[in-house]
């Protein structure tokens, strides 16, 4: 019999998207995560827990399984403060050596490099454009981790609250789930 090896990785890092999808019919959630070195890792989990949001400090376990990383393990870290998710405008975008962003979050101005390439990408094609961003603010200065469209940002809103109404309806779900069952059992009876 073949025996395979999984691959167990274990991460500290910030979340920084959280897309619902399906696959095979059953609900996932697509997480991308910021580690604190700055590697971007995208990975899957079938149930997030209840205190799951964008901007979320997170130790993860990830097995490598096929193609895909799979949440095994996620816990809340401690000692690391949250992101701040907040809608900004960005009123230019100037691309030479390299790309500087400029705008406004909570009517303050920035302007800052980016440097990272898929953030580039993620930039608005037009501009003024508004977007929500997840950054931290220090003494350093400000750090844009993600770029998140205003629609991006309504699905996940919207995925949210529904998520939050199967957890708080689970029980009846389950029940309910399981008369159907019952019942089409009992037609082969």
């Amino acid at each position: 019999m073949g025996r395979f090896r999984l691959e167990v990785r274990k991460v500290t890092g910030y979340i920084t998207l959280i897309e619902p999808r399906t696959r095979r019919g059953l609900i996932e959630y697509r997480l991308r995560i910021v580690t604190l070195g700055g590697e971007r890792i995208t990975a899957y989990i079938r149930k997030p827990p209840p205190w799951l949001k964008l901007g979320t400090p997170a130790d993860i376990t990830v097995i490598h399984a096929e193609d895909r990383l799979l949440i095994d393990q996620i816990s809340r870290k401690s000692g690391l403060r949250e992101l701040r998710v907040a809608p900004t405008m960005i009123d230019e975008i100037a691309r030479e050596a390299f790309t500087v962003v400029s705008g406004r979050i909570d009517d303050k101005f920035f302007s800052i490099p980016i440097l990272d390439d898929y953030l580039v990408s993620r930039l608005p094609d037009k501009v003024p454009s508004k977007v929500y961003c997840i950054f931290s603010e220090s003494e350093g200065g400000l750090r844009i981790f993600e770029l998140i469209s205003e629609r991006e940002y309504r699905i996940f809103t919207n995925a949210r609250r529904i998520l939050n109404k199967i957890i708080g309806n689970e029980k009846k779900i389950n029940e309910y789930v399981k008369g159907l069952l019952e019942d089409y059992v009992k037609e082969f009876d």
